[in-house]
């Protein structure tokens, strides 16, 4: 009767030992799935930051030169200088902030197609390029990406 006991008691521990397994994988599913939705919220927020200083482009078309000049062949001296330093500290500071933030989502692999636009944006556009280097110490992500100066 003391090994039937034994048995059964030594059968409940491995149960209670499988069950536990079981559980603690279910877990880490859950927080794989959590960390997945904290970085596509994080990028959610990102390009609605984005689309909100975009519309000043689209308010102003004479400031697209400035930030997508392979959109536009207005010139550069259409637009209003104050506007289109604003508009520059505005896309600096949500890159900058977009950098910072999805690099701390582990999950957040498009933290690298964000990084190639901060490049390309960078390279592309003469204001947000000058308001970096004019202020690297408020956007050291992005003053990081900065490269030499493209040829005029």
């Amino acid at each position: 009767m003391a090994a039937l006991l034994s048995l059964l008691g030594a059968l409940g521990i491995i149960g209670s030992l499988l069950f536990a397994g079981w559980q603690a994988r279910v877990l880490a599913t859950q927080v794989g799935h959590q960390a997945t939705r904290d970085g596509v919220a994080t990028l959610q927020e990102a390009l609605t930051s984005l689309r909100e200083v975009q519309h000043y482009l689209v308010e102003d078309p004479s400031l697209i030169p400035h930030f997508a000049p392979e959109r536009s062949r207005l010139p550069l001296e259409d637009a209003d200088a104050g506007k289109v330093e604003m508009v520059a500290a505005m896309y600096c500071d949500v890159l900058n902030i977009g950098l910072y933030n999805l690099s701390a989502v582990s999950t957040a692999r498009p933290e690298s197609a964000w990084a190639q636009y901060c490049e390309h944006l960078l390279a592309n556009s003469t204001a947000i390029r000058a308001e970096v280097l004019n202020k690297a110490w408020a956007y050291p992500r992005l003053s990081a990406m900065v490269g030499p100066q493209p040829p005029a």
